[in-house]
């Protein structure tokens, strides 16, 4: 859209000269928009083909149960692995800083002619900046019913699923924020790996299973499946 309207600025210019070129800017305008339909188009159609997958998933975990693979995970007892998911952002909320702000605190008197100096010390106040989530490392998270485990290149954290003190997520569950009462900091996991599930949607499955059993988890994968459905139907609706 930048390049569109670049364009046209530099168009208009040329136009003012040859009036004649007015009718080429248009055309190349017009291909231009098109183009970019073609590919936002493109792009959701992609996108929709990838949620499709993602509810096929789902609806297979509701018959069959919960896929396995060949990562090693060390279980505690009568824990069994959900699902897992590559991909994911560690971040946590950390502070950037801080600001300053002050001046002389003394008094203030004249040596020479125009020159003036200063007694005392400097006042003034040291300001904490707001926390900001900061990325601290990307890797895969495994769902279990007991526990969320994130295991990246620099960093381990785990979060017992009976500690949770709070949980939140974005819309399709894209960021998950995990407080536990054992840990300092508030947690944030965040992946958009299409077609896997979400961390907000693997972490549904797992506190399903962890309070209702497996039977109950898989019947959650269902809903979560017509939910993405329903989702899918209203955006073909949409165009």
């Amino acid at each position: 859209m930048v390049i569109i309207i670049t364009f046209t600025i530099a168009g208009f210019e040329a136009g003012k000269e040859n009036p004649a070129i007015w009718a080429v800017i248009a055309a190349i305008i017009v291909l231009m928009v098109l183009a970019l339909l073609i590919i936002r188009k493109r792009e959701q159609q992609s996108y929709l083909a990838k949620m499709e997958q993602m509810a096929a998933d789902l609806e297979t975990m509701a018959v069959a149960g919960f896929p396995s693979d060949d990562v090693v995970f060390v279980t505690e007892k009568d824990e069994e692995i959900v699902i897992r998911i590559s991909g994911v952002g560690l971040k946590e909320y950390r502070s950037k800083g801080s600001n300053y702000g002050g001046g002389y605190g003394g008094l203030s008197f004249r040596v020479t002619k125009g020159v003036r100096a200063n007694v005392g010390g400097m006042k003034g106040s040291s300001t904490r900046k707001p926390e900001e989530s900061t990325l601290i490392d990307v890797g895969q998270v495994t769902f279990t019913n007991k526990r969320i485990v994130f295991t990246g290149d620099n960093v381990v954290a785990e979060f017992e699923l009976d500690k949770i003190v709070n949980m939140e997520t974005s819309p399709n569950g894209i960021q998950l924020e995990v407080s536990v009462s054992n840990r300092p900091k508030t947690a944030v996991l965040e992946a958009a790996n299409y077609p896997e599930p979400t961390p907000g949607m693997a972490a549904d499955l797992a506190l399903t299973w962890q309070k209702g059993g497996k039977k109950a988890a898989q019947d959650q994968a269902k809903v979560l499946a017509e939910r993405i459905r329903a989702m899918i139907a209203e955006e073909r609706a949409g165009k």
